[in-house]
Protein backbone atom coordinates (compact mmCIF):
# COMPACT_ATOMS: atom_id res chain seq x y z
CA UNK A 1 0.00 0.00 0.00
CA UNK A 2 2.66 1.89 1.22
CA UNK A 3 4.21 1.87 -2.44
CA UNK A 4 1.02 2.42 -4.18
CA UNK A 5 1.05 5.84 -2.26
CA UNK A 6 4.13 7.00 -2.76
CA UNK A 7 5.39 9.83 -5.06
CA UNK A 8 6.34 9.08 -8.68
CA UNK A 9 10.50 9.18 -8.89
CA UNK A 10 9.30 11.28 -11.89
CA UNK A 11 7.55 13.78 -9.93
CA UNK A 12 10.00 13.41 -6.87
CA UNK A 13 12.39 16.09 -8.10
CA UNK A 14 9.18 18.89 -9.12
CA UNK A 15 6.99 18.70 -6.02
CA UNK A 16 9.26 21.77 -3.55
CA UNK A 17 9.06 24.09 -6.39
CA UNK A 18 5.56 23.51 -7.18
CA UNK A 19 3.85 26.88 -8.20
CA UNK A 20 0.85 28.21 -10.32
CA UNK A 21 1.17 28.64 -13.75
CA UNK A 22 1.77 32.06 -14.71
CA UNK A 23 -1.06 34.34 -15.43
CA UNK A 24 -1.99 35.61 -18.41
CA UNK A 25 -0.95 38.92 -20.00
CA UNK A 26 -2.80 42.39 -18.30
CA UNK A 27 -4.69 40.35 -15.35
CA UNK A 28 -2.29 42.10 -12.62
CA UNK A 29 -3.79 45.79 -14.10
CA UNK A 30 -7.09 44.88 -13.32
CA UNK A 31 -6.61 43.48 -10.01
CA UNK A 32 -5.04 46.85 -8.98
CA UNK A 33 -8.41 49.17 -10.76
CA UNK A 34 -10.86 47.22 -8.38
CA UNK A 35 -8.29 48.09 -5.46
CA UNK A 36 -8.64 51.89 -6.29
CA UNK A 37 -12.39 52.34 -7.16
CA UNK A 38 -13.90 52.15 -3.46
CA UNK A 39 -11.45 54.61 -2.64
CA UNK A 40 -12.38 57.44 -6.20
CA UNK A 41 -15.27 56.53 -4.74
CA UNK A 42 -14.90 58.19 -1.49
CA UNK A 43 -12.84 60.59 -2.67
CA UNK A 44 -15.64 61.59 -4.86
CA UNK A 45 -18.19 61.13 -2.26
CA UNK A 46 -16.02 63.37 0.14
CA UNK A 47 -15.36 66.14 -3.00
CA UNK A 48 -19.35 66.57 -3.16
CA UNK A 49 -19.89 67.11 0.60
CA UNK A 50 -17.66 69.47 0.69
CA UNK A 51 -19.31 71.27 -2.22
CA UNK A 52 -22.36 71.04 -0.53
CA UNK A 53 -20.79 72.61 2.57
CA UNK A 54 -19.07 75.40 0.78
CA UNK A 55 -22.12 76.40 -0.87
CA UNK A 56 -23.96 76.35 2.60
CA UNK A 57 -21.42 78.60 4.20
CA UNK A 58 -22.16 82.19 4.57
CA UNK A 59 -20.20 84.76 2.54
CA UNK A 60 -18.52 87.49 4.23
CA UNK A 61 -21.65 89.77 2.62
CA UNK A 62 -24.19 87.18 4.26
CA UNK A 63 -22.33 87.88 7.29
CA UNK A 64 -22.34 91.24 7.36
CA UNK A 65 -25.91 91.62 6.33
CA UNK A 66 -26.88 88.96 9.33
CA UNK A 67 -24.90 91.13 11.61
CA UNK A 68 -26.77 94.12 10.36
CA UNK A 69 -30.36 92.39 10.72
CA UNK A 70 -29.20 91.80 14.75
CA UNK A 71 -27.94 94.70 15.43
CA UNK A 72 -31.31 96.34 14.28
CA UNK A 73 -33.16 93.92 15.98
CA UNK A 74 -31.56 94.42 19.01
CA UNK A 75 -31.68 98.23 18.73
CA UNK A 76 -35.46 97.78 18.58
CA UNK A 77 -35.80 95.60 21.29
CA UNK A 78 -33.93 97.73 23.29
CA UNK A 79 -35.32 101.22 22.65
CA UNK A 80 -39.16 99.32 23.62
CA UNK A 81 -37.40 97.99 26.86
CA UNK A 82 -36.27 101.68 27.52
CA UNK A 83 -39.83 102.55 26.65
CA UNK A 84 -41.77 100.44 28.66
CA UNK A 85 -39.12 101.29 31.51
CA UNK A 86 -39.91 105.25 31.09
CA UNK A 87 -43.28 104.34 31.56
CA UNK A 88 -43.12 102.69 34.73
CA UNK A 89 -40.94 105.21 35.80
CA UNK A 90 -43.98 107.72 35.00
CA UNK A 91 -45.84 105.36 37.07
CA UNK A 92 -43.92 104.72 40.09
CA UNK A 93 -43.86 108.47 40.26
CA UNK A 94 -47.27 108.85 39.98
CA UNK A 95 -48.14 105.99 42.65
CA UNK A 96 -45.05 107.81 45.10
CA UNK A 97 -47.26 111.28 44.57
CA UNK A 98 -50.24 109.69 45.47
CA UNK A 99 -48.69 107.72 48.64
CA UNK A 100 -47.45 111.21 50.23
CA UNK A 101 -51.12 112.34 49.04
CA UNK A 102 -52.76 109.57 50.74
CA UNK A 103 -50.19 109.75 54.00
CA UNK A 104 -50.80 113.48 54.41
CA UNK A 105 -54.81 112.98 54.19
CA UNK A 106 -54.40 109.95 56.72
CA UNK A 107 -52.45 111.87 58.83
CA UNK A 108 -55.64 114.90 58.62
CA UNK A 109 -57.83 112.40 58.92
CA UNK A 110 -56.43 110.73 61.81
CA UNK A 111 -56.31 114.10 63.72
CA UNK A 112 -59.88 115.06 62.99
CA UNK A 113 -60.26 111.77 64.10
CA UNK A 114 -58.71 112.30 67.24
CA UNK A 115 -60.07 115.62 67.93
CA UNK A 116 -64.03 114.30 66.85
CA UNK A 117 -63.06 111.49 69.65
CA UNK A 118 -62.30 114.09 72.24
CA UNK A 119 -65.29 116.03 71.91
CA UNK A 120 -67.34 112.89 71.93
CA UNK A 121 -65.85 112.11 75.22
CA UNK A 122 -66.42 115.70 76.66
CA UNK A 123 -69.61 115.88 74.98
CA UNK A 124 -70.33 112.66 77.29
CA UNK A 125 -69.21 113.90 80.25
CA UNK A 126 -71.71 117.05 79.69
CA UNK A 127 -74.53 114.80 79.58
CA UNK A 128 -73.55 112.52 82.07
CA UNK A 129 -73.02 115.90 84.07
CA UNK A 130 -76.40 117.45 83.02
CA UNK A 131 -78.25 114.06 83.73
CA UNK A 132 -76.82 114.01 87.30
CA UNK A 133 -78.05 117.31 87.57
CA UNK A 134 -81.03 116.89 86.75
CA UNK A 135 -80.99 114.11 88.79
CA UNK A 136 -79.45 116.22 92.29
CA UNK A 137 -83.19 116.26 93.79
CA UNK A 138 -83.79 112.89 93.69
CA UNK A 139 -83.42 109.88 96.53
CA UNK A 140 -83.14 106.32 96.03
CA UNK A 141 -84.63 104.78 99.32
CA UNK A 142 -83.90 100.60 98.45
CA UNK A 143 -85.22 97.62 101.26
CA UNK A 144 -88.40 98.96 101.11
CA UNK A 145 -91.31 95.82 100.58
CA UNK A 146 -93.47 96.15 97.53
CA UNK A 147 -97.04 96.14 97.76
CA UNK A 148 -100.45 96.73 95.23
CA UNK A 149 -101.96 99.57 95.90
CA UNK A 150 -99.51 100.91 97.43
CA UNK A 151 -98.67 104.88 98.16
CA UNK A 152 -95.19 105.38 97.79
CA UNK A 153 -95.61 109.29 98.52
CA UNK A 154 -96.94 108.24 101.80
CA UNK A 155 -94.17 105.75 102.72
CA UNK A 156 -91.34 107.94 102.16
CA UNK A 157 -92.87 110.71 104.03
CA UNK A 158 -92.86 108.04 106.86
CA UNK A 159 -89.73 107.30 106.68
CA UNK A 160 -88.39 110.56 106.02
CA UNK A 161 -89.99 111.71 109.11
CA UNK A 162 -88.80 109.08 111.12
CA UNK A 163 -85.19 109.47 110.02
CA UNK A 164 -85.30 113.95 110.36
CA UNK A 165 -87.30 113.26 113.62
CA UNK A 166 -87.87 116.54 115.16
CA UNK A 167 -86.86 118.84 112.33
CA UNK A 168 -88.87 117.06 110.37
CA UNK A 169 -91.17 119.78 108.61
CA UNK A 170 -94.91 119.03 108.19
CA UNK A 171 -94.55 119.25 104.46
CA UNK A 172 -91.18 117.53 102.09
CA UNK A 173 -92.70 118.99 99.20
CA UNK A 174 -92.28 115.98 97.09
CA UNK A 175 -92.63 116.96 93.49
CA UNK A 176 -92.98 113.10 92.11
CA UNK A 177 -92.69 109.46 94.23
CA UNK A 178 -92.75 106.26 92.37
CA UNK A 179 -91.26 102.66 91.82
CA UNK A 180 -87.53 102.23 89.99
CA UNK A 181 -89.42 102.14 85.59
CA UNK A 182 -88.35 98.79 85.51
CA UNK A 183 -90.50 95.19 85.64
CA UNK A 184 -90.46 93.81 88.85
CA UNK A 185 -87.42 91.55 90.09
CA UNK A 186 -87.10 88.04 88.96
CA UNK A 187 -85.36 87.12 92.62
CA UNK A 188 -88.72 88.64 94.65
CA UNK A 189 -86.43 91.68 95.79
CA UNK A 190 -88.32 94.58 95.74
CA UNK A 191 -87.43 97.19 93.52
CA UNK A 192 -85.89 100.99 94.27
CA UNK A 193 -88.55 103.94 95.38
CA UNK A 194 -87.60 107.14 93.42
CA UNK A 195 -88.79 110.68 94.83
CA UNK A 196 -88.14 113.94 93.97
CA UNK A 197 -88.27 117.36 96.63
CA UNK A 198 -88.78 120.69 95.41
CA UNK A 199 -85.73 121.57 97.30
CA UNK A 200 -82.33 120.74 96.79
CA UNK A 201 -81.61 121.75 100.70
CA UNK A 202 -83.96 119.53 102.37
CA UNK A 203 -83.14 116.23 100.53
CA UNK A 204 -79.00 117.40 101.26
CA UNK A 205 -80.39 117.43 104.75
CA UNK A 206 -82.06 113.96 104.50
CA UNK A 207 -79.54 112.18 103.55
CA UNK A 208 -76.88 113.97 106.39
CA UNK A 209 -79.20 112.30 108.48
CA UNK A 210 -78.88 109.28 107.30
CA UNK A 211 -75.73 108.91 106.85
CA UNK A 212 -75.49 109.82 111.19
CA UNK A 213 -77.53 106.26 111.88
CA UNK A 214 -76.09 103.05 111.38
CA UNK A 215 -78.70 101.81 110.18
CA UNK A 216 -82.27 102.32 109.44
CA UNK A 217 -85.02 99.87 110.31
CA UNK A 218 -88.69 101.15 108.40
CA UNK A 219 -91.71 98.95 108.01
CA UNK A 220 -89.53 96.14 109.91
CA UNK A 221 -86.52 96.13 107.11
CA UNK A 222 -83.65 97.65 106.92
CA UNK A 223 -83.87 100.96 104.27
CA UNK A 224 -80.80 102.17 102.33
CA UNK A 225 -80.85 106.08 101.38
CA UNK A 226 -78.75 106.90 97.71
CA UNK A 227 -78.14 109.26 95.97
CA UNK A 228 -80.11 108.40 92.52
CA UNK A 229 -77.03 108.54 89.88
CA UNK A 230 -77.24 108.71 86.05
CA UNK A 231 -75.94 104.60 84.45
CA UNK A 232 -72.93 105.86 83.17
CA UNK A 233 -72.29 107.38 86.50
CA UNK A 234 -72.56 104.18 88.12
CA UNK A 235 -71.07 102.01 85.70
CA UNK A 236 -67.69 104.24 85.74
CA UNK A 237 -67.74 103.97 89.70
CA UNK A 238 -68.38 100.26 89.55
CA UNK A 239 -65.65 99.82 87.19
CA UNK A 240 -63.19 101.67 89.72
CA UNK A 241 -64.17 99.62 92.25
CA UNK A 242 -60.50 98.02 93.15
CA UNK A 243 -59.80 101.21 92.76
CA UNK A 244 -61.77 103.03 95.62
CA UNK A 245 -60.78 99.54 97.79
CA UNK A 246 -57.24 100.22 97.46
CA UNK A 247 -57.75 103.98 98.94
CA UNK A 248 -59.62 102.17 101.87
CA UNK A 249 -57.33 99.70 102.42
CA UNK A 250 -54.65 102.46 103.03
CA UNK A 251 -56.69 104.65 104.24
CA UNK A 252 -56.43 107.57 101.90
CA UNK A 253 -59.95 109.83 102.15
CA UNK A 254 -61.40 110.50 98.69
CA UNK A 255 -64.53 111.57 97.32
CA UNK A 256 -66.44 111.26 94.10
CA UNK A 257 -66.65 114.80 91.88
CA UNK A 258 -69.26 116.23 89.24
CA UNK A 259 -68.68 116.08 86.52
CA UNK A 260 -67.82 112.70 87.04
CA UNK A 261 -64.32 111.95 88.46
CA UNK A 262 -62.12 110.07 91.53
CA UNK A 263 -60.32 112.45 94.12
CA UNK A 264 -58.27 111.70 96.75
CA UNK A 265 -55.79 113.65 98.70
CA UNK A 266 -52.46 112.40 99.34
CA UNK A 267 -49.24 113.94 100.80
CA UNK A 268 -51.86 117.44 101.02
CA UNK A 269 -52.13 117.09 96.91
CA UNK A 270 -55.44 116.22 95.22
CA UNK A 271 -55.53 113.63 92.53
CA UNK A 272 -57.84 113.26 90.35
CA UNK A 273 -59.47 109.71 87.65
CA UNK A 274 -61.59 111.74 85.15
CA UNK A 275 -60.48 109.20 82.09
CA UNK A 276 -59.42 105.66 81.76
CA UNK A 277 -55.81 107.25 80.73
CA UNK A 278 -55.23 108.78 84.00
CA UNK A 279 -55.52 105.57 86.30
CA UNK A 280 -51.79 104.81 85.45
CA UNK A 281 -50.72 108.05 86.46
CA UNK A 282 -53.06 108.41 89.45
CA UNK A 283 -51.48 105.21 90.88
CA UNK A 284 -48.08 106.46 90.42
CA UNK A 285 -48.36 109.33 91.74
CA UNK A 286 -50.27 108.07 94.98
CA UNK A 287 -47.56 105.78 95.34
CA UNK A 288 -50.23 102.62 94.88
CA UNK A 289 -49.23 99.06 93.31
CA UNK A 290 -50.35 98.70 89.53
CA UNK A 291 -54.20 97.15 89.47
CA UNK A 292 -56.13 96.46 86.05
CA UNK A 293 -58.80 98.84 85.34
CA UNK A 294 -60.85 98.44 82.47
CA UNK A 295 -61.84 100.99 80.05
CA UNK A 296 -65.79 102.16 81.06
CA UNK A 297 -66.24 104.18 78.10
CA UNK A 298 -64.44 102.97 75.05
CA UNK A 299 -64.02 99.15 75.62
CA UNK A 300 -67.44 97.69 76.39
CA UNK A 301 -68.42 99.39 79.68
CA UNK A 302 -70.60 96.97 81.62
CA UNK A 303 -74.03 97.67 81.98
CA UNK A 304 -76.14 97.65 85.14
CA UNK A 305 -77.34 94.04 86.42
CA UNK A 306 -80.05 93.19 88.02
CA UNK A 307 -79.87 90.05 89.64
CA UNK A 308 -79.51 89.14 93.02
CA UNK A 309 -75.82 89.57 93.51
CA UNK A 310 -76.12 93.35 92.17
CA UNK A 311 -72.87 94.92 92.85
CA UNK A 312 -74.76 98.58 92.47
CA UNK A 313 -75.61 98.20 96.00
CA UNK A 314 -71.86 98.11 97.53
CA UNK A 315 -71.35 100.56 94.83
CA UNK A 316 -73.48 103.01 96.21
CA UNK A 317 -72.53 102.37 99.49
CA UNK A 318 -69.76 102.99 98.31
CA UNK A 319 -70.20 106.22 97.36
CA UNK A 320 -71.99 107.14 100.92
CA UNK A 321 -68.43 106.75 101.97
CA UNK A 322 -68.04 108.12 105.65
CA UNK A 323 -64.80 110.18 104.65
CA UNK A 324 -63.98 113.15 105.81
CA UNK A 325 -63.79 114.50 102.46
CA UNK A 326 -67.13 115.51 101.32
CA UNK A 327 -67.73 116.77 97.41
CA UNK A 328 -66.13 119.77 98.25
CA UNK A 329 -62.79 120.29 97.04
CA UNK A 330 -60.64 121.47 93.69
CA UNK A 331 -61.79 119.99 90.42
CA UNK A 332 -58.21 119.97 89.40
CA UNK A 333 -56.54 116.37 88.56
CA UNK A 334 -53.23 117.77 90.58
CA UNK A 335 -53.01 120.84 92.81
Amino acid sequence: MDEFLATPHCLAGTRGSDKMAPGLPGSSSRASSAQESPRRDALTQMSLELAAISANMLTRQDKKELVADLRSAIREEVAAVRQDLTALEHRVDELEVQRLQAEQQQRATDLATSRQGNLLLELRRQVEDLENRGRRNNIRVRGLPESEGESPREILEGLFTQVLGEEAPPDFGLERAHRALRPPRRDGLPRDLVCCFQSFQLKETIMRAARTQRTITYMDSRVSLYHDLSPLTLDARRVLKPLTGLLQQKRIPYKWGFPFSLQARVNNRWLAVRWPNDVPRFLRAAGLPEIPVPNWILENPPTRPTGPTVPAENLMEDTQQRSPIRREGPSASEE
